[in-house]
């Protein structure tokens, strides 16, 4: 899936921090490649901060609102951001906000001091990504994280760094919450979701489109006329049967 493009710099910026901090993870061969991880990772913890900030009113990323800004003006940091923003109405629950700040400390201590290796590494980067994972959704408001991440770094940060069977419990609880319904209604069909094989697939999830909440993105699908069957919409664009009533046919014929 080709990603989206925001056109937003401070996000585009955030999210090219993030990419390159998973990648740096991921790389076994470069020397000190986590902590370089960690330093792209908590840079882009902060610039998605400052991104909801500016979506509010540009002048809020800056330090000093009261003084003409340029383009050296100092901008606001992680502490003064998320006062802004809760003084906005845009909230970002205590745990979440420990866990920037465990970040940020291992980030100051590679900054001015050194980088000994840790066991605590992974964690605090996981811990900080999370936060990201539901925040950016929150402010974004018509769209999703995953919606601007690479497709082979997003299962990435889902499997490896983020805690696989987690995301899967919170997303089936969300299923199920929106799928329960009195006895004798129907409520929306729950599919297999093609991309990550989990029963997560909401059919008309969401603003009407199926969305899978494990992927947390929206993945049209369409029913084969024959088995009733769902299949990614692409799959039956040009024909209205899925391939194996197609070969069940064939083979009838």
């Amino acid at each position: 899936m080709v990603k989206k493009q925001t056109g937003c710099p401070i996000f585009d910026n955030a999210v090219d921090s993030l990419e390159h901090g998973l990648r740096l993870y991921q790389d076994g061969n470069y020397p000190n490649a986590h902590k370089h991880a960690i330093l792209a990772v908590y840079q882009a913890v902060e610039l998605f901060l400052k991104d909801a900030l500016y979506r509010i009113n540009p002048v809020l990323i800056y330090a000093d609102i009261d003084k003409q800004v340029r383009d050296d003006s100092r901008t606001v940091g992680f502490k003064d951001a998320v006062v802004r923003l809760e003084n906005l109405n845009v909230h970002i629950a205590t745990e979440s906000k420990q866990s920037i700040e465990r970040l940020q400390k291992r980030r100051n201590v590679i900054e001015h001091l050194e980088y000994k290796p840790s066991d605590n590494d992974r964690s605090r980067m996981a811990d900080a990504i999370k936060v990201l994972y539901d925040f950016v959704p929150q402010y974004l408001k018509d769209g999703e994280l995953a919606d601007y991440i690479d497709d082979d770094l997003w299962r990435e940060l889902q499997v490896f760094i983020l805690d696989y069977e987690k995301l899967v419990a919170e997303a089936q609880t969300q299923v199920d919450e929106l799928t329960t319904v009195p006895p004798g209604d129907y409520g929306p069909e729950v599919v297999e979701c093609p991309q990550c094989g989990n029963a997560t697939l909401v059919i008309g999830g969401r603003n009407s489109g199926d969305y899978c909440f494990f992927c947390r993105r929206t993945l049209p699908m369409a029913q084969c006329c024959d088995c009733s069957e769902y299949y990614p919409a692409e799959m039956l664009k040009e024909v209205s049967r899925c391939p194996d009533c197609m070969w069940a046919q064939g083979e009838k014929g």
